[in-house]
């Protein structure tokens, strides 16, 4: 008799990080049946069914099955719904877009979309299926079936600071693609052609072409690239800027593009006149979007884009809401710039958009506080995001390779809401991210979560704040302690500078590590700060002068290097700890003999 496969983690704890059981598929899928019975791994595959495969499918197909394609083996079906060669499994599939059925039996390998891009997304699972059987020296029978929660997932490039490289935009285009992410918005606020002061003016010719080579990359993956204009800084409401707006966007046409937004956020004066953008928003709908059969809906990031910014008297809402074509999308981040996604507030502003908003998610972003690297795990977003959103893309850092473990964690829960368990999926997240070294990135990831923003708060150090606090409130009082959480806070402080070693020679992802090597080197300064500072209370217990001056100089001395090591730093400072870790050692350091 089958069962069904809950699909979970074991609980993070802070000695160590476990990894997803059984099938250890993400993001994780709705329905996985299997017995158990495991089969031969297959030799070869005899494929049934590509004569009518998308170039984009069958590409990902011959990828999955590499160069094990034989006129004799296991046979290997794939279609879509229409397909003749699964007809006999029409009723398996979810009547979802995206969606597919994934079966695997003795007799052959079915692999069954209800379109063609759920056909790519099934395929994806069955690679990740063999390549985990090919580790096991199994192959386990099994049938899923799977569809996304969330029409519209991904990822927006649309934060402030240093735009991400051409490579960098590329892995993330194969990120997306193998975590079932589906669109791409390119609105980097420094690159100059999307924003003040040229984007009235068409891309130079390097630029261009690393832009149509990105398109077409993205297309290769069954990621959506939407590219973003924002001109909202020096934009004058005449019909010579509209024009140009227009050759704007004929000319990214030219490139590949076939969705479009504009960007009105972050701007001042005439620009932010809600009338003039609806006027502009609507031509370019009837005048270039109907005109084109190939392009998708418009996207507009209005000015007033969380309810922090809405200014009643201004009726720019409601302008937005009852003036602006039902076919266009309208931006939205919740509350504030930095929010939670809450169920009050989705329904709040739908009376006013008259239609759902399109969520601009602005974690792990962190250009406001640059200093930081926000890696802890993905939370604070209502399920109702089901059926009251119209899309969902997260804005993350200007680190791409860093920014991949809140976005594994966003694919996990737009994918399938019920399911995700956002622990479990930071762990996998980071298993995933840096597979030789994950005991010592879940330990960096820890300390390096906080956000500094009280009313955006996330987790840091959750797993020696109880003994920091507790061994702070005693120590003022009485120059004492309980044993266990000095041990407590001494272990975690060793198993840090063991880390940032261990990261540093880590080899599985080259790019995070230099992405993200001054934070690291901060976090081993800040493990023998806190070794240190540890000393430095048992020296002021224990009333040993000579210790006590020893023990300080020493952290002075530690004080600088990590000083030297923001000087160095591109952010100018690489900021960790700062919710626990550093509050503890600075309150010990201010104490005196």
């Amino acid at each position: 008799m089958k069962r069904l496969i809950a699909l979970y983690f074991s609980f993070c704890f802070c000695l160590g990080i476990s990894y997803a059981t059984e099938t250890g598929l993400h993001p994780l899928p709705h329905q996985v049946e299997t017995d158990g019975k495991n089969i031969p791994l297959p030799a070869s595959f005899r494929l049934i069914g590509t004569d009518e495969l998308a170039p984009n499918t069958l590409r990902a197909l011959l990828d999955c099955v590499e160069d094990r394609v034989a006129a004799k083996g296991m046979p290997l079906r794939v279609g879509i719904r229409s397909s003749k060669h699964v007809r006999k499994y029409h009723k398996q599939i979810p009547q979802h877009p995206e969606g597919y059925y994934l079966s695997i039996t003795e007799k052959e390998i079915v692999v069954a979309g209800y379109d063609n891009r759920g056909l790519y997304y099934g395929i994806r699972t069955l690679k990740q299926w063999l390549e985990q059987s090919q580790a096991q020296g199994r192959l386990t029978e099994v049938a899923i079936t799977d569809w996304p929660d969330i029409a519209t997932r991904g990822v927006v490039e649309g934060f402030y600071g240093q735009p991400w490289s051409h490579e960098a935009r590329k892995g993330i285009l194969d990120f997306c693609s193998e975590q079932k992410l589906n669109t791409y918005i390119y609105g980097p606020k420094n690159d100059r052609y999307h924003s003040s002061p040229h984007w009235r003016q068409p891309y130079p010719a390097k630029e261009a072409e690393q832009l149509r080579e990105l398109v077409a990359y993205a297309h290769e993956r069954e990621v959506d690239f939407v590219w973003a204009i924002h001109p909202g800084r020096d934009i004058k409401w005449t019909t010579e800027d509209r024009d140009k707006l227009v050759d704007k966007l004929e000319s990214m046409y030219h490139l590949g593009v076939r969705a479009f937004a504009v960007f009105f956020d972050d701007i001042k004066g005439a620009g932010t006149d809600a009338n003039k953008q609806v006027e502009l928003m609507n031509y370019l709908d009837s005048c270039f979007v109907q005109t084109k059969p190939d392009v998708a809906p418009l996207i507009i990031c209005p000015t007033e884009y969380n309810r922090s910014r809405w200014k009643p008297e201004t009726n720019y809402l409601k302008t937005l809401g009852n003036r602006l074509s039902s076919n266009i999308h309208i931006m939205w981040t919740g509350d504030r710039a930095l929010s939670d996604i809450t169920a009050d507030n989705l329904m709040w502003v739908q009376t006013l958009f008259k239609r759902k908003p399109y969520i601009w998610w602005n974690f792990p972003v962190t250009d406001f506080s640059n200093d930081r690297l926000l890696m802890g795990k993905v939370c604070g977003i209502d399920s109702c995001i089901r059926t009251e959103v119209s899309a969902f893309v997260s804005n993350p850092m200007e680190y791409a390779e860093a920014s991949k473990l809140a976005l594994f964690g966003v694919a996990d829960y737009t994918w399938n809401i019920n399911a995700y368990q956002a622990e479990a999926s930071w762990e996998e997240g980071i298993r995933h991210l840096l597979p030789d070294a994950a005991e010592a990135l879940a330990c960096f990831c820890r300390h390096s979560s906080a956000t500094g923003v009280e009313h955006f708060p996330r987790e840091e150090s959750t797993c020696i704040r109880a003994s920091a606090e507790r061994f702070l409130h005693q120590f003022e009082e009485t120059r004492d302690w309980q044993a266990e959480d000095m041990k407590t806070l001494q272990n975690e402080f060793e198993r840090m500078e063991s880390a940032a070693d261990e990261l540093k020679v880590s080899k599985s992802n080259p790019a995070l590590i230099e992405e993200i090597t001054p934070w690291i080197t901060a976090m081993g300064l800040w493990a023998r700060m806190g070794q240190e500072a540890l000393g430095l209370a048992e020296a002021v217990k224990a009333r040993d002068k000579a210790a006590y001056q020893r023990r300080l100089a020493h952290l002075q001395v530690l004080q600088r290097r990590i000083e030297q090591n923001d000087s160095e730093t591109a952010a100018g400072a690489a900021s960790i700890g700062t919710a626990v870790i550093q509050p503890l050692i600075k309150t010990i350091m201010q104490t005196d003999y």
